[in-house]
């Protein structure tokens, strides 16, 4: 009787795994249908017709060829324009990275363009952290939707830069017709809802994983779709005053405390287990997060040290830490809290998502590694030898040849002056 039930047993184990080889063929061979779908849909275009009905504007090729930023000079001498429009206000990295371009554009090419900042809202209402737009000398206006038109009609715009987030909406029935209508891409989130945005005049996107996966190419000619990689400023954080950090090896993180990038758990691996194979290990964490800062109260080699609406203490942090510990668990854009780390020098350790490797070489300015067990073994490598300041010096130089805010206000003024 036993050994007819073990060979029952045995038998419908066998079909079970069948069954399952087969649903897993069945889902192979689904999803490589969907991905010869999409590249199919990315290289056809739609009929003439077709596009007029739909308003399809980027029909035409309109190639730039890109100077290098010693090279370009604008030579226009009426000043071009520019109202970057965004639809929130909140802290997030599509604010901040606004922010850095509109002070590098007047910054870098003074005189040659005027910036205009404002948020379109149903209801001409919406609370901000104002502190947080003065110290980047920013100050974006907040008016009601229906009346961006004639807002840009009395600021005299040339050209409409909007920041794409994942509650946007096209907004070309509130342009101008005499206005260029740009399009900026800062997120993964809701990228399926590009397809709305076809009657713009040029599409950007910062890096090129949101490029490469972006299904509007099939609708506009592909010249005018391009990928300018996001940059920071850097010139200021010598002068700024140093926050005093406690611990021998310093690391932290600095952003929005969403799921996609942040656990609660990281913060019990960080006392348990990397402060017991590090010595003097501490991790700080700035950003907002109720259940962090509940727990950092019970672990001592962690510190919540919250919000900040000041750019100057944000990065006051950053630059003393010895490495950015940057765990993530979502695909993303080019992370500005990255290129905050880089930009003082900061080495940082990430997953590969997204745009992070074409931020992160190997080596150079950190680490592109798959878990935490990986991230445990990089750090206590560093915290021994010279290892972690000959990094800090390459991911310094590192910055200075690639991912200086000037390389991408050099080319968005190539843009702006191409379109106007």
């Amino acid at each position: 009787m036993r050994r007819g039930r073990d060979l029952r047993d045995y038998r419908d184990s066998l079909r079970r795994k069948a069954a399952e080889d087969r649903r897993g063929v069945r889902k192979r061979q689904a999803r490589e249908r969907l991905v010869v779908a999409r590249e199919k849909r990315k290289k056809e275009k739609i009929h003439p017709r077709l596009a007029k009905r739909l308003g399809v504007i980027a029909q035409q090729p309109l190639p730039i060829t890109f100077l290098p930023f010693d090279q370009y000079v604008c030579n226009r001498e009426e000043p071009i324009h520019v109202c970057h429009v965004i639809e929130s206000l909140g802290m997030g990295g599509g604010q901040t990275m606004m922010m850095e371009l509109v002070n590098a554009l007047e910054k870098y090419y003074p005189g040659k363009i005027i910036n205009s900042v404002v948020c379109p809202r149903p209801a001409a209402t919406q609370k901000f952290d104002k502190k947080l737009y003065q110290s980047y000398t920013v100050i974006p206006e907040v008016i009601q939707e229906r009346k961006l038109g004639q807002y840009l009609v009395n600021k005299k715009c040339q050209i409409v830069l909007q920041h794409r987030l994942a509650l946007s909406k096209c907004l070309k029935p509130l342009i101008p017709s005499n206005v260029k209508y740009v399009l900026l891409n800062h997120t993964y989130h809701q990228l399926a809802k590009l397809s709305n945005f076809v009657r713009c005049d040029f599409y950007i996107s910062v890096c090129n994983y949101l490029h490469k996966n972006s299904r509007w190419t099939g609708l506009i000619d592909e010249t005018r779709c391009i990928v300018i990689l996001n940059g920071v400023e850097d010139d200021y954080i010598e002068s700024l005053q140093g926050v005093k950090l406690e611990g021998d090896f310093k690391t932290g993180r600095c952003h929005r405390l969403v799921q996609s990038k942040f656990r609660a758990d990281s913060l019990k691996w960080q006392q348990n287990v990397a402060k017991n194979h590090i010595p003097g290990y501490t991790h700080y964490l700035v950003g907002y997060s109720a259940e962090a800062k509940r727990l950092c109260k019970k672990l001592p080699n962690c510190y919540y040290v919250g919000s900040t609406p000041s750019r100057g203490k944000k990065m006051g942090i950053i630059r003393n830490l010895d490495v950015y510990f940057y765990e993530t668990f979502q695909q993303e854009g080019a992370s500005i809290a990255i290129l905050e780390a880089l930009a003082c020098g900061v080495p940082v350790l990430c997953k590969n998502y997204g745009g992070c490797p074409e931020l992160i070489t190997n080596g150079v300015n950190g680490y592109i590694l798959k878990d935490r067990p990986e991230f445990l073994q990089k750090m206590k490598e560093l915290s021994v030898g010279d290892g972690l300041q000959k990094l800090k010096e390459s991911t310094r130089k590192d910055f200075q040849e690639r991912l200086h805010i000037k390389f991408a206000a050099c080319k968005y003024m190539q843009v702006f002056e191409k379109l106007v």
